[in-house]
């Protein structure tokens, strides 16, 4: 009985494992490319509009908790800057993300839903002109999301995650469009966002 016992038990481990593994992706690496959009609510940047994007990420499954990581972008229209510039100024976000999820077991194999965190460290970019800005922006979110199993190797992800941001102090120099140079301090500032992904997840190796 107790051989028995000692046979089961560790084949009863390995099929819930499979099974756990399953929903998610058959391999324990993936890489994933998604369509983005990133909403920005407050007076980050002096009204960043909301922008769409993408990113790509590499992603380790070991079992129901994954951790991702990877390289977002998205574009934004942005009021003039300074106020005199007579063309608006288009600026962007980009940078590197981090992102740990944990999937919910349901006992499907095909439908995974899940929980997730996100950090994303960002810079970011202007048209319309030679700017730059010496900060950074940082983004801190929670959410959560749906895998759906398409095959052996491909998920299709959708996922939002709602947080906080905060846009470092520092000094915007350059020329806008106009010619004008620009040379001004900006105050550190915060608000929240909003980031939605849809995305496929394709499985690497065996």
């Amino acid at each position: 009985m107790k051989r028995s016992r000692s046979i089961l038990l560790p084949l009863l481990a390995t099929g819930l494992v499979r099974t756990e593994l399953q929903a998610q992706s058959a391999q324990a690496i993936s890489l994933q490319v998604s369509g983005l959009y990133n909403g920005l609510y407050g007076d980050v940047f002096g009204a960043f509009k909301n922008g769409i994007g993408g990113e790509a990420q590499i992603r380790y499954t070991p079992g129901a908790l994954s951790v991702g990581a990877g390289f977002q972008y998205t574009a934004h229209g942005r009021k003039p800057s300074p106020p005199t510039d007579p063309e608006p100024v288009d600026a962007s976000l980009y940078g590197g993300f981090i992102e740990p999820r944990y999937r919910i077991h349901t006992g499907s194999n095909v439908i995974a839903p899940y929980v997730s965190a996100r950090f994303s460290l960002l810079k970011p970019g202007f048209d319309g002109g030679s700017l730059s800005f010496s900060s950074t922006f940082i983004q801190l979110n929670a959410g959560g999301g749906l895998l759906y199993r398409l095959g052996p190797r491909f998920n299709l992800d959708a996922g939002a995650t709602f947080g906080y941001n905060h846009q470092g102090g520092g000094t915007l120099t350059g020329v806008t469009s106009d010619g004008t140079p620009v040379n001004e301090r900006v105050e550190s500032d915060s608000g929240t966002n909003i980031v939605v992904r849809l995305g496929l997840a394709v499985g690497l190796g065996g």
